[in-house]
Formats: C-alpha cells, structure tokens, sequence
C-alpha cells in the first residue's frame, strides 16, 4: 500500500513537471516568435539607455528622464557628439525587418453553377458532283490556273 502512494505521488509531480515544461516551452516559442517577427527585439536595448541616461546625468545633474527622452526621441535624428551611442537606443533604428505577414480579407464568394443544355441540329450536307462548276465561279477573273 505503501508503495502504491509513493508512485501515485510520483504520478502526480510528473505530471506537474511535464506541465510546466509546456508552459516554459510554449512561453519560450511564443517570445522567439515575437521577438523576431515584430520590434519587441527593441526592448533588449533598454539597458544602452538606462546606461546613457546615466552617462548624461554625470555630465548634467539637472537632466530628468522625461527631458532625456525628448532630447533623444522628440527632435529626430540629430547629428551631435554622441551620435553613435544615441543609434544604440532602442526604437531609434529599424533592423530585423525582415518578415512580412500580410492578412488579406477578401469578400466572400459566392458561386452559382449553371447548367447549360445545348442541343444541336445535324445539318444535311448535300454532295454534289465534282464537275459541277458554277457559272458564277467562272466568270471571276481570280480563277486557279487551267492545265491543258
């Protein structure tokens, strides 16, 4: 009885573990996704700016986050000093555009089969003789040549 607890027991936090192994690894696949097919990849770069609002709060004391992020975000792209670390900051460039995922929504389509029945007459095709000629025929001037 005993040891029917303890492997119900193992049962169980296998279970646990196999369900939170498909958590970690849903979450894990879902954030690979997002992270490569949107700017959420942007979001790795928040430590160059916490590290450069730092470099910019040694030189000035005064400057405050909010007058950081509009020196850096408001007045686009200027040229200054520190122009390389400025391009480091995270949604001052665009990279990783490389996918495009389009959704077209089209108009349902409705199709209507129509039949269609076609009858046809047989025509009676008259034979005549081969040495029948008409009169109309020999008075034209493009006639084929005549042999002899």
């Amino acid at each position: 009885m005993l040891y029917y607890c303890l492997f119900l027991q193992t049962i169980k936090l296998t279970e646990d573990f196999l369900l939170a192994m498909k958590r970690i690894i849903a979450l894990t696949f879902l954030s690979i996704y997002l992270i490569s097919t949107t700017e959420l990849h942007q979001f790795l770069k928040l430590p160059a700016l916490v590290e450069h609002f730092s470099e910019h709060q040694q030189k000035d004391k005064t400057i405050t986050l909010w007058k950081f992020l509009c020196i850096h975000y408001a007045n686009g792209n200027v040229k200054d000093a520190d122009y390389n670390k400025d391009s480091k900051l995270p949604f001052k460039t665009i990279d990783n555009c490389n996918s495009s995922n389009h959704i077209t929504l089209l108009p349902e389509q409705k199709f209507c089969f129509i039949t269609i029945l076609i009858t046809s007459e047989k025509k009676v095709v008259h034979k005549y003789y081969p040495s029948f000629s008409n009169s109309s025929y020999l008075k034209s001037i493009w006639q084929p040549p005549k042999f002899c």
